[in-house]
């Protein structure tokens, strides 16, 4: 499903947090969102569905809230589980039916995220990596064709947060739309297929992650020195320090 926002603008008094922000993301894409702290990736995401009042539009804001359910799933950036529920009915309120679809969605959900050992378990006797896994697991299971993820490997060690972005690239190969918000560029440049960078929001930059990541734009916006090399797996991204300011 292909996301639209033209001049989407969010203010907090008479100051914009989001200014002006115009793209498209098309079917098959998966897109990193970067930008240091405070760049505006979670007012972006937040108001792209329509969760935040904003100026301009948002095709997916757009939508009757049934529609709108259908079309996008959001992974927020809060982990908290406050109920002791099961993790498999934990996951189905991402697809509230009695349809045997239905159940077969979170059980592919479940099965995806590697939580079958854990169905029976509360969700709240779970570590923090695997509480994240099945509030992801809960998203997925709405199969809308757009995902919407607000850091979605924070929390996960290494190993999961390889397996949560093949995870997302697959979404996207098989016709998905995924944009994900992320702070590990090494794993934004290997995985995704295309980059959008915020700086004090506004987007500074656009495109493959190779000519989105440069030296320039790299110290301008991030602060650091860092060298790209082509990789056997993609690219690899490797930080040599702070650029002093």
């Amino acid at each position: 499903m292909r996301l639209v926002l033209d001049h989407l603008t969010v203010r907090r008094g008479p100051c914009p947090v989001l200014h002006d922000i115009s793209l498209t993301l098309a079917e098959g894409e998966f897109v990193g969102l970067l930008g240091p702290n405070g760049a505006g990736k979670t007012t972006l995401l937040r108001a792209a569905l329509g969760l935040l009042p904003a100026e301009g539009h948002s095709s997916v804001a757009a939508l009757p809230p049934a529609a709108r359910a259908r079309a996008a799933a959001f992974l927020p950036q809060g982990r908290e589980i406050a109920w002791p529920m099961p993790v498999e009915t934990l996951v189905a309120l991402g697809r509230p039916g009695r349809r045997p679809e239905d159940a077969a969605a979170v059980a592919r959900a479940i099965d995806r995220l590697g939580l079958a050992p854990l169905r029976k378990r509360p969700a709240t006797e779970l570590s923090g990596g695997e509480q994240a896994r099945v509030l992801l697991a809960r998203a997925l299971a709405q199969e809308a064709p757009l995902l919407l993820a607000d850091e979605p490997t924070a929390g996960l060690d290494p190993e999961q947060q390889l397996a949560v972005m093949t995870l997302f690239a697959g979404l996207a190969a098989e016709g998905g739309t995924v944009l994900a918000s992320l702070h590990d560029l090494g794993l934004a440049a290997r995985h995704c297929t295309r980059l959008i960078v915020l700086d004090t929001g506004r987007i500074v930059a656009d495109g493959a992650p190779r000519t989105v990541l440069t030296e320039a734009l790299l110290a301008g916006t991030f602060g650091i020195r860092a060298h790209l090399s082509e990789g056997p797996e993609g690219l690899i991204f490797q930080p040599l320090g702070r650029v002093a300011r």
